[in-house]
């Protein structure tokens, strides 16, 4: 009898506990959430500053032919190899100036300046640093873990139905809890790792081994929405993941366009590397001594 009434205390004590864990949260409906950058950056050919070169006049002249190599342009290529003239030449001193000083920091007194740094420092204070760390199972499921301002003894995990590769890219979001909510601005920190289940499985069988999948909990697919895995979250860990996913929710279709975006051109540009693979420059290095004017003048009262 005392053996049953343990079993059915345990059982009430556990159920809740259960039901809890397994729970499927949406994103707050009222949560406004947006990117205030461009997800893709157009980056136009600048045009290098001048750069002016002494007049060396040449006294001497050495040249060796060295064996280089370099790491590669792009993950996947390979190293940048080949010979190059390594040309050393010594100069006359060209007499270039000594480098300015370091500029002294200067105190501002100017009180619109004043109370524009303090409305600045006030907003900054205000963003928090979010580490991400994210391990796609077959671009399906995501098992995330957030670290508010990198505190791991704060540390949050949860099973979400995003793709987290589409949070990367960009630097920050911002979110609020209705039109007339406190704003809360977020820099996010992302790391990722792709598992493919099915090739992971196949790897281990090769070796002889069986692969383990990870439990996943059933999360519905069609909005965005997760299963939290730690018990008792921190409530700033728990708001920054229903941000996220009320963010997707907003953006999503344009962070994932903006991840194809990014493979495009990442695609393009190693096609490129591939067909005009680089070869290392020829080096120049031109060296002198310094010589500095002597100082003839004499201190005040003391010997020539």
């Amino acid at each position: 009898m005392k053996m049953t009434r343990v079993l059915l205390f345990l059982l009430l004590i556990w159920s809740p506990l259960e039901a809890e864990e397994s729970e499927v949260r949406l994103a707050p409906s009222g949560t406004i959430a947006s990117i205030p950058e461009p997800l893709t950056v157009e980056r136009s050919a600048s045009t290098p500053l001048p750069v002016t070169k002494p007049d060396f006049q040449v006294e001497s002249t050495q040249v060796k032919l060295l064996d280089v190599v370099e790491s590669p342009p792009m993950a996947g290529l390979p190293p940048v190899e080949g010979t190059i003239t390594l040309t050393v030449q010594t100069a006359k001193d060209p007499g270039l100036p000594d480098p300015p000083p370091p500029v002294e920091p200067k105190t501002i007194s100017n009180p619109d300046a004043l109370a524009r740094y303090a409305t600045r420092n006030a907003e900054f204070r205000k963003t928090r640093i979010a580490f991400v760390s994210a391990t796609i199972y077959d671009r399906k499921r995501t098992r995330v873990t957030v670290y508010p301002n990198g505190g791991l003894d704060k540390a949050v995990s949860a099973w979400s139905n995003v793709d987290f590769n589409h949070f990367c890219g960009f630097g920050c979001f911002e979110a609020k809890d209705g039109e007339n909510g406190d704003l809360r601005k977020y820099n996010l920190f992302v790391t990722v790792i792709n598992e493919d289940t099915v090739m992971r499985a196949q790897r281990h069988a090769v070796k002889g081994m069986e692969y383990e999948a990870p439990s996943i909990p059933t999360i519905p697919d069609g909005t965005p929405a997760f299963v939290l895995e730690t018990e008792n979250p921190d409530p700033v860990c728990l708001k920054l993941i229903e941000d996220m996913h009320a963010l997707y929710r907003t953006e999503g279709a344009r962070m994932a366009e903006a991840e194809i975006a990014r493979k495009k051109a990442y695609e393009e540009r190693k096609a490129y590397l591939l067909a005009n693979p680089p070869k290392p420059k020829d080096v120049t290095v031109h060296f002198w001594q310094r010589t500095k004017e002597e100082n003839t003048e004499t201190e005040k009262g003391g010997e020539p």
